[in-house]
């Protein structure tokens, strides 16, 4: 990704472009740099044209990608969601430009972006062959802790590695909401000083995630009044009982299947890839998994599943049956 944005500094521009992948936040930031760069401001209007799903056609695709630009020499046509690379998708349409994409006009750039691919696609193939594919997945650990300090440095702000892990932990730790966290607590602080955790205790929004893995932590724990609270708490905030159980069934599915992961050697970075979360949700699934036992973990799965099927049948009313579940499993 680095070198892409060399390469657009220099003014070096592939024909064809395909972005995809899981970390939406970091395809968008990367298709307005390629059209900052490809499109002098004032040029936008006239050159620049966006086809979304099914109203992306091979034939307004070639039509749009000959259009000859206005005022200046180049033409950015972006192509979103096509569901052109997916057997199940619109591949028969999509390889009605196989032809296209290798003789797409020194005019024009076309980039497609996608949220899932398939790489035996004929037009994936082709797009490889004569421009450029980028998958964009979740930063790692590491990664999201330095993309949050560069953000906070930039606005005079220092932000320690304690705070930064702190913040993934607590927030919901997608790109685009971890950017408006980080300029609340910017705001926050004046545009000065250091941020530390109890500047994020005071300014952040704490996800729903963040205070059931305290819920699970609690129960694990046998503290079955602070596990009750932590619920209440939550039905305060207004959040569906079916919602929290639903999450509380989740948590238990990946505190055992990390527990498994690790008995059969597989590390903490093997772990979060093969369960597609974030490093330190796995550290704290392997830290819980202590208190479970396998057994009871499966148990657990069960009677979440019983659970909502007496919610959903009606038999009990909803906030007191998942809270009899919490105290069955702090006891």
């Amino acid at each position: 990704m680095k070198q892409l944005k060399e390469q657009w500094k220099k003014h070096e521009f592939q024909k064809c472009y395909l972005f995809y992948g899981a970390e939406a936040y970091l395809i968008k930031h990367y298709a307005e740099i390629l059209q900052k760069e490809l499109l002098p401001s004032g040029t936008e209007a006239m050159n620049f044209d966006v086809l979304e799903e099914k109203k992306a056609t091979a034939a307004t695709i070639m039509d749009a990608g000959e259009t000859l630009p206005f005022f200046h020499d180049k033409r950015l046509l972006v192509i979103q969601n096509s569901d052109f690379f997916r057997k199940n998708g619109r591949k028969e349409e999509g390889e009605k430009l196989l032809d296209f994409i290798k003789n797409i006009p020194e005019t024009t750039c076309i980039l497609f972006i996608e949220e899932k691919v398939e790489k035996t696609a004929k037009l994936y193939k082709a797009i490889a062959k004569v421009g450029k594919v980028v998958e964009f997945t979740p930063l790692k650990e590491n990664e999201m802790v330095a993309w949050l300090k560069k953000m906070c440095k930039t606005d005079g702000v220092v932000l320690s590695n304690q705070a930064a892990y702190y913040l993934l932990q607590v927030t919901d730790n997608h790109m685009e909401n971890l950017e408006q966290e980080v300029k609340k607590l910017i705001a926050y602080k004046g545009g000065t000083g250091e941020i530390v955790t109890q500047d994020i205790d005071a300014v952040c929004s704490v996800s729903l995630e963040a205070r059931v893995f305290d819920l699970v932590r609690a129960m694990g724990e046998k503290n079955a009044e602070k596990a009750v609270g932590f619920y209440r708490d939550l039905l305060t905030l207004k959040e569906s009982p079916y919602m929290v159980l639903s999450l509380i069934a989740r948590q238990f599915r990946m505190i055992l299947i990390s527990a498994l992961l690790l008995q059969q050697g597989d590390t903490q970075a093997d772990i979060a890839e093969k369960m597609s979360v974030r490093d330190f949700a796995v550290r704290e699934y392997i830290k819980q998994s202590k208190y479970f036992t396998k057994e009871t973990l499966e148990k657990a799965l069960q009677d979440c599943l019983y659970t909502d099927m007496q919610i959903k049948s009606g038999n009990m009313q909803e906030d007191l049956v998942v809270e009899l579940l919490l105290i069955q499993y702090s006891k």
